[in-house]
C-alpha cells in the first residue's frame, strides 16, 4: 500500500485537478447562461421591432372593406360620376364622364345576363397576371418592387392607397392589402372589381365604358382582337385609340404576339385576330357646357388635391363658388357684344328663360365702329372680393359660344404695378413725368403711345389713368424691369419674371390668365390684401372655386372654410394706385366724358391694350365685386384690326352694374399714413404765384413735396422784339409773362407741339456801345456768377475824378447797393472791385459802374448778370438702390439722373467706387457702362452754368453671375 505521504500527495493533486475542472465548468456555465440571456434578449428585441414595424405598416391602413361600397354593382359610389354644382347646389355644371355614356358594371359569371366577354377575361389574365388563380394576391417573389404586379395589387394601389406617398412603406402596405382582399372576397370578385374599375384613358373607367367609348359596343361582345386592344390600353391608358390610334393598334399586335408566345392562343386564332378590323370609333366633338372654362379649372384644382384618377373615377359631389345667374348673364353679355361688333343680329337665345339683363346694360358702340372679323373672342370674370371667390368665368368665348382656355398678353394693364414700384421709391401720383420721344425707353420697334400722340409734362396720375406708355415704360426702365416684375410676384404675377423681354412687357409678350390678372388687381380694391386660399404651386393666395367636396357616404373631403387674408402690399402703396384708378376725371383725357367706366357708384378701373391693339382689357372693381374683361384676337390671327378699349369697357360696364345691383354703394377709407396736399399741376411741387393750376394730390406721409414749382416762371420780355428784357429795354416796352419752362430734352417736342417757350436771347437792340474808358468787361454781360466775383474793366479817361460800383436786384433795380469804397485811382483794363454775392438771393442783378469827371459829368456802364449760388440737385434714377443685374445678360447698364438747378446743368460726371468713369454734357444726362461682375457704388456730380457743383446720394448696386 502506498505510504501516507504519497496518498496525501495524490489526494492534493486530485483536489487541485477537481478544483480547476470545477472552475472551468463554472465559467462555461456562466458563459452559456450569458449567451442564452443575450439570445433571448435579441429575440425579444426582434419580436418587438417586428411588432413595431408591423404597427407602423398598418397604422391608418385603409380598410379593404371600402371596396364593396365603391364597387357595388347596384349602388357603388363609382357608378356615379363626380358632379360639379353651382354654389346653391341646385344646378349641375358638369358630370365628369363621357357624355351620354352611362356607367355599368358587368359580371365575370357567364351565367348572368350582363357579363364580360370570355376573351377579355382570358387575355387580361394571360397578359396582366398569369398566376392569378394560384398566387395569394400579392407578388411574394418581388416583395419590395414598388410596381403593382397582380390584379389585386393594381386594385388596392388605384383605389385605396392614392394618398400614400411612394416608398417601401406604401409597397408593403399594397401587398398586405392585396393579400387581405383575396383572402376576404376571393379571386373571382377581385377580377370582377378590377375589370369594372381599371382606367382606360379619356375618363373611361372599367372595360364596359372603354369598350363603348373606343369600339361602340358592350364589353360583353368583344372578340379576341378587341379584347387584346382593350387590355393593351388598360396596361398603358395614355396610348389609347383616340389620342394615339397608331400606337394603340401596334400595342394590340404586340399583345396578340405575346398571347401566341405564351400558348394562350394558337396560330390560327392569332392570325384571325390580326386580320380583324377593330372598328375604332371616332372621337365625338365635345359640346361645351355652361362655365366649361370654370369647371376645367375646378377639375384641375381637385386633381392636384385628391389625384386626377380619384376625381375622374366618380362618387364625389362638388359644390363650387359659381353663381349660376351671374354666369348666365356674363355669357349672354359677352355673346351679345361680340355679335354687335361683328355686325350680326344681337338677339340672344338664352339657355334658360332668364332674361339677358346685361345685354340691356351694354353702352352704345362708339361712332364709326368697324365691323370686326369672326375670330374675335372675349373673356370675362367676376370675383367676390370680400370672400375671395370666383362667381362667374369664361376663359375665351366667341360669338357662337365656342369656348377655349387662353392666356393673354397683359400689355398696359401692367402699368399699375410699375406705379407700385415707383411709389415704393418715393414717387407719388403727383410726380412729374415727361411723355416725349426723347424719354422713350430702348424698346425695339416701339416709340409711340397707343393713341399715337405725345402729351408732354404729365403727373404720373394722368399717365397711368390714360395709358400714356412712354413715361411709364421710361419709369420701368429706370426702376429696372426685372426688379419691378420680381416685386409683383407676391401679387400672383410670378410668370412675369420668366419672359425674354421684361422691358417690352407693357407693349407685347407675357402669358397671364384672366384669373391671375383679376387677383392681382384685387390687391388695390382690398387696399393691400389678397383674399383666397394658398396655391399649392406658388403659395400665393388664389380665389376660391370650390366650397365643399363630399363623397356618396356623406364624408366631407373638403369643407367650407373662411378664406385667408394675407397682406401683399402696404395699405398706403395700394391706396395710391387705387386713388388713381378711382379718379374719374383723370381718364377723361383719353376716354372722354361720360365713358363706360362711370357706373354711378365709386369704382376703381383701368383700360389697357396689348399686341399693338389686337387685344384690349378692362379690369375694375367696387369694394365688393371685381370684373375683368379681355377682348381680342388669337395670336395666330393674321393682320388683326386695332380694337378700341371701349369695346371691352362696355362689357365691364354691363357686368359690374348687374353684379352690384343689389349691393349698397360703398367707398374706401384712406389709410392713416396718407396725406393730401395742394400742388402745382403738372410739376407736383408746391405752388407759386406763377402756377396757373393747382390740384389736390395724395402722398405717403414723409414723402410730401417741400420744393416750390419751377416749371412756371414769370419772365420779363420786350413786347416788340419778344426777347428777354434787359436793363437797357425801355420800361414802356417791358411786359411780364408766365411761361412753361421745359428742360432741354423737351424743347424739340414743345416746338413741334406749338408750345410758347420763353425766349432764350436777350434784347440787345438798346444795349449801348462799350465806351473805351468806362466799361465792365468781366463778367460778360448776361452771364451767370456765384461767390465772390472779380469785376474787371476800365474807369479812366480825361478829367477823371473817381469811380464807384453798385449792384441792384431785378431787371430795373429801384435800390442800389454800394460795392466796396469809392476809388479816386483810375483803372484801365484792370480789376475794378470785388462783389461778394454769397449772401444775396439767387436771381437777376444789374451791376453799374459810375465814373465822375472833374467837371461833374457822369459816365456809366451797366451789365446784367444772374446770381446763382445754389448747387444743382442731382438724383440717380437708374440704377435704383440695391438693384441686382445679371451678368452677362444685363452687362450694359445705362446710368440716368434727374437734375434741377436755378440756371442750367452743363455737365454730369459719373463716379464708380469713387473713381471717375465718364461724363455727360447733354440732357437728358445718361452714361452707358459695360461692367464686370462685382458690387459697385455709383455717385453723380452735376455742374451748372455758374460753376456750382452738386453730388447725388450714392447708390449701391451689383452685377452678379
Amino acid at each position: 500500500m502506498p505510504s501516507e505521504p504519497v496518498l496525501l500527495l495524490v489526494k492534493r493533486r486530485y483536489n487541485r485537478r477537481s478544483h480547476k475542472q470545477h472552475q472551468r465548468q463554472s465559467i462555461t456555465g456562466r458563459l452559456g447562461l450569458g449567451c442564452g440571456a443575450i439570445a433571448s434578449l435579441l429575440l425579444v428585441v426582434a419580436v418587438l421591432a417586428a411588432a413595431l414595424a408591423y404597427a407602423s405598416l398598418t397604422a391608418d391602413l385603409p380598410s379593404h372593406q371600402a371596396l364593396p361600397i365603391l364597387l357595388d354593382a347596384e349602388a357603388g359610389a363609382l357608378l356615379q360620376p363626380t358632379t360639379l354644382y353651382d354654389r346653391s347646389g341646385q344646378h349641375v355644371l358638369l358630370e365628369i364622364n363621357n357624355p351620354g355614356m352611362a356607367r355599368r358594371f358587368l359580371s365575370t359569371d357567364p351565367d348572368l345576363p350582363h357579363h364580360f366577354s370570355p376573351y377579355l377575361i382570358q387575355v387580361s389574365l394571360a397578359l396582366l397576371d398569369d398566376s392569378f388563380w394560384h398566387n395569394p394576391g400579392f407578388a411574394w417573389w418581388k416583395l419590395t418592387d414598388p410596381q403593382p404586379l397582380t390584379l389585386a395589387e393594381h386594385l388596392v394601389d388605384d383605389l385605396l392607397l392614392e394618398a400614400d406617398p411612394p416608398g417601401l412603406r406604401r409597397t408593403l402596405r399594397m401587398r398586405l392589402l392585396a393579400a387581405q382582399l383575396v383572402a376576404t372576397y376571393g379571386r373571382s370578385q377581385v377580377l370582377e372589381w378590377y375589370l369594372n374599375s381599371a382606367p382606360f384613358g379619356n375618363r373611361a373607367y372599367g372595360a364596359e365604358s372603354a369598350s363603348q367609348l373606343y369600339l361602340g359596343k358592350s364589353a360583353s361582345a368583344l372578340n379576341l382582337a378587341e379584347a387584346a386592344l382593350l387590355v393593351a390600353v388598360m396596361a398603358a391608358p395614355a396610348l389609347n385609340p383616340l389620342d394615339t390610334p397608331a400606337a394603340a393598334i401596334e400595342r394590340q399586335h404586340e399583345a396578340l404576339d405575346e398571347l401566341l408566345a405564351r400558348g394562350a392562343i394558337n396560330a390560327t386564332e392569332h392570325q384571325q385576330a390580326l386580320n380583324d378590323d377593330p372598328g375604332l370609333k371616332a372621337a365625338a366633338t365635345p359640346t361645351p357646357g355652361l362655365a366649361s372654362n370654370f369647371t376645367d379649372l375646378v377639375i384641375e384644382q381637385l386633381s392636384r388635391q385628391f389625384g386626377e384618377q380619384r376625381v375622374e373615377r366618380g362618387g364625389l359631389r362638388v359644390l363650387t363658388t359659381l353663381d349660376y345667374d351671374l354666369q348666365l348673364q356674363l355669357d349672354c353679355g359677352l355673346r351679345n357684344q361680340l355679335r354687335r361688333l361683328q355686325g350680326e343680329d344681337p338677339a340672344i337665345t338664352m339657355p334658360t328663360s332668364v332674361e339677358c339683363q346685361t345685354a340691356r346694360l351694354l353702352p352704345t358702340l362708339p361712332p364709326g365702329s368697324d365691323t370686326l372679323p369672326p375670330q374675335l373672342a372675349a373673356a370675362a370674370l367676376l370675383l367676390d372680393l370680400e370672400k375671395g371667390q370666383v362667381l362667374a368665368y369664361a376663359g375665351a368665348f366667341d360669338s357662337n359660344g365656342q369656348r377655349g382656355y387662353y392666356r393673354h398678353q397683359p400689355g398696359s394693364m401692367l402699368t399699375p404695378f410699375v406705379a407700385v414700384a415707383a411709389f415704393a421709391r418715393g414717387f407719388a401720383p403727383a410726380s412729374l413725368v415727361w411723355d416725349i420721344p426723347e424719354t422713350a425707353p430702348p424698346i425695339e420697334g416701339v416709340q409711340l403711345n397707343p393713341d399715337g400722340e405725345y402729351h408732354g409734362p404729365q403727373r404720373l396720375r394722368l399717365a397711368l389713368a390714360n395709358d400714356y406708355l412712354i413715361p411709364l415704360a421710361g419709369l420701368l426702365d429706370q426702376l429696372g424691369a426685372i426688379n419691378v416684375w420680381r416685386q409683383a410676384q407676391p401679387l400672383g404675377l410670378g410668370r412675369l419674371g420668366q419672359v425674354n423681354d421684361p422691358l417690352g412687357l407693357l407693349y407685347r409678350g407675357g402669358n397671364l390668365s384672366l384669373l391671375e390678372m383679376a387677383q392681382a388687381y384685387s390687391v388695390f380694391a382690398n387696399l393691400g390684401f389678397l383674399v383666397g386660399e394658398p396655391n399649392p404651386v406658388s403659395d400665393v393666395l388664389t380665389p376660391l372655386m370650390v366650397l365643399e367636396v363630399e363623397d356618396s357616404a356623406g364624408i366631407h373631403w373638403k369643407e367650407s372654410q373662411t378664406p385667408q387674408r394675407r397682406s401683399a402690399l402696404s395699405p398706403e402703396l395700394a391706396y395710391l394706385v387705387h386713388h388713381v384708378l378711382a379718379d374719374e376725371a383723370a381718364r377723361w383725357q383719353s376716354l372722354g366724358y361720360p365713358n363706360p367706366l362711370e357706373v354711378g357708384r365709386p369704382v376703381g378701373a383701368k383700360v389697357g391694350q396689348a399686341a399693338e391693339g389686337a387685344q384690349v382689357w378692362t379690369i375694375g372693381y367696387t369694394p365688393q365685386r371685381l370684373a375683368a374683361v379681355w377682348l381680342g384676337f388669337p395670336e395666330e390671327t393674321i393682320d388683326p384690326p386695332k380694337l378700341q378699349t371701349r369695346y371691352a369697357a362696355g362689357i365691364w360696364h354691363a357686368l359690374i352694374q348687374y353684379a352690384s345691383r343689389e349691393l349698397p354703394p360703398a367707398g374706401w377709407q384712406a389709410p392713416a399714413g396718407i396725406r393730401t396736399l395742394t400742388v402745382c399741376d403738372p410739376s407736383g411741387k408746391l405752388p407759386t404765384v406763377d402756377c396757373p393750376l393747382t390740384v389736390e394730390e395724395v402722398f405717403i406721409e414723409g414723402f410730401e413735396p417741400v420744393e416750390y414749382d419751377t416749371l412756371y416762371r414769370q419772365v420779363q420780355i420786350n413786347r416788340e422784339t419778344g426777347r428777354l428784357a434787359t436793363v437797357f429795354t425801355p420800361l414802356a416796352l417791358i411786359q411780364e409773362e408766365v411761361f412753361l419752362v421745359v428742360p432741354p430734352e423737351a424743347q424739340a417736342w414743345a416746338r413741334r407741339a406749338g408750345l410758347l417757350l420763353p425766349p432764350s436771347e436777350y434784347d440787345d437792340i438798346f444795349v449801348p456801345s462799350v465806351l473805351p474808358d468806362v466799361n465792365i468787361l468781366h463778367p460778360p454781360i448776361f452771364s451767370y456768377v456765384r461767390g465772390k466775383v472779380a469785376l474787371r474793366g476800365s474807369a479812366a479817361g480825361e478829367d477823371f475824378a473817381s469811380y464807384s460800383l453798385q449792384a441792384g436786384q431785378g431787371l430795373n433795380p429801384r435800390n442800389w447797393q454800394q460795392i466796396g469804397e469809392e476809388s479816386t485811382a483810375p483803372v484801365q483794363d484792370g480789376t475794378l472791385g470785388r462783389w461778394d454775392t454769397t449772401s444775396l438771393e439767387d436771381g437777376l442783378y444789374a451791376v453799374r459802374l459810375t465814373v465822375l469827371r472833374s467837371d461833374q459829368r457822369l459816365d456809366t456802364a451797366v451789365i446784367q448778370v444772374t446770381v446763382d449760388n445754389t448747387p444743382p440737385q442731382v438724383q440717380i434714377v437708374h440704377p435704383v438702390p440695391q438693384q441686382r443685374f445679371v451678368f452677362p445678360t444685363e452687362r450694359q447698364i445705362t446710368f440716368r439722373v434727374d437734375t434741377e438747378d436755378v440756371s442750367e446743368i452743363q455737365l454730369v460726371r459719373w463716379y464708380l467706387n469713387d473713381r471717375l468713369h465718364g461724363e455727360s454734357s447733354q440732357a437728358p444726362f445718361s452714361y452707358v457702362w459695360n461692367g464686370d461682375p462685382g458690387r459697385y457704388t455709383l455717385t453723380a456730380r452735376a455742374v451748372d452754368r455758374a460753376g456750382n457743383s452738386g453730388e447725388s446720394q450714392p447708390v449701391n448696386f451689383s452685377l452678379e453671375r
